[in-house]
This record gives structure tokens, sequence and C-alpha cells, in this order.
């Protein structure tokens, strides 16, 4: 479950632009190679993207109508907010919106897209109307992930993260498991405590 809001300068970023941009940005970053169609489809249902105009911005630099300025938000549980998480998201939002701007370079140049993580505590987040735990969430996002059914080619040296379905490099996975002899590889702690309560395993 992640929420992006997505403040912009930019008056013109409302009604069917401001509607652009947020499906833009959905769809940059759940638009994974690794991972199967059916969990990125429903990991864009788990993900709201919302524009926002202040009423104000003040800051330095270039004058906003020139330079517009963007801050994303991005709120997730708190075990999803390590610094992996960082890696990977704070650049593809930044490139998404980027992408949108038509410009490549200046938000990879000047400081005018800012990111900010933000993780909630575990057991302060829900949705069908009860609180639902990183471990719910992510067993509800890959629901219509089946393992045993995947017939994907995956290259040699490369492993399937069991749960979700994503390909990894089986020499620098972070989190690996054993069982059954096999070592298993998960692309979050998350999807490795899944697995693990799910085969008794501690």
């Amino acid at each position: 479950m992640m929420t992006i809001d997505l403040y912009v300068s930019d008056p013109t970023l409302t009604g069917e632009r401001g509607q652009a941009l947020a499906a833009h940005v959905l769809h940059t970053i759940t638009a994974a190679d690794a991972a199967p169609d059916a969990v990125m489809a429903r990991a864009r249902e788990f993900t709201h993207v919302l524009v926002h105009h202040p009423a104000a911005w003040a800051t330095g630099g270039p004058s906003l109508s020139g330079a517009p300025r963007y801050l994303a938000r991005v709120t997730v549980p708190g075990s999803w907010a390590g610094p992996g998480f960082g890696d990977g998201i704070i650049p593809l939002i930044t490139d998404a919106i980027a992408d949108f701007e038509g410009d490549q370079q200046r938000l990879r140049t000047d400081p005018h897209c800012v990111v900010q993580i933000l993780g909630v505590r575990e057991h302060n987040l829900g949705t069908t109307g009860r609180t639902t735990t990183a471990t719910e969430l992510t067993k509800m996002m890959t629901a219509d992930y089946d393992s045993d059914a995947d017939t994907r080619d995956i290259p040699d040296g490369y492993g399937v993260d069991p749960v979700c379905g994503m390909t990894l490099e089986i020499a620098t996975a972070e989190f690996t498991l054993t069982h059954n002899g096999e070592t298993r590889v998960f692309c979050a702690p998350v999807c490795r405590k899944v697995f693990a309560e799910e085969h008794a395993l501690t």
C-alpha cells in the first residue's frame, strides 16, 4: 500500500493534465519488468497518486514559472521504508515527472524535485475497514501470483521470489531462506516473512 502526495507549483497541472501526470507516475512505478503482470496490476490497486496545488509556495532559486517545483511524499508501511526502497523509488518518481515534463535532465541537475519517504508504524495502516499489517498487505497484493504456475524463462544465475514473482540475481540477493535444501531469494524482508509463515519456518 503506497500513497504518493505530489505537490506541484505549476498551475497548469490541473484537470486532465494533472490526471495525466498522476497516471504517468502510477504506471511508471508499477511497471517493473522483474515482476509478473498479475502482481503489478494488484500493486496498482493498492497505490494512490494524488496531485496537490498549494495555495502558496516559497523557495529559492529560479522563478517557479520558469522552473516548476515538485514535492513528493511517499507513505508506505514502515517495514518497507528501508534504504533499498528509497534507492529504487526516488529515481523512479523523479524520472517519471521529468519524462512528463519533457526535460530528462533538469530534475537530475537541479534540486527542484524533492522526494520524502514516510514509514507508517505497524497497525497504523488499514483497508477493508480494518487494521492491515505489512504481511497481510503483501499477501493481498500477491494473491493472484502462483509460483508453481510461473512458466517464465529465468536467466542463469537468477531466482524467483516465490511470494511476489520478482526475479533477482542470486549472487547479490540480500534476503534469502533455505527450504528443502534449496536457497530461495526474496525482494524484501516482508516477502521472506510471508514465505516463512506459510511454510512454518523460523
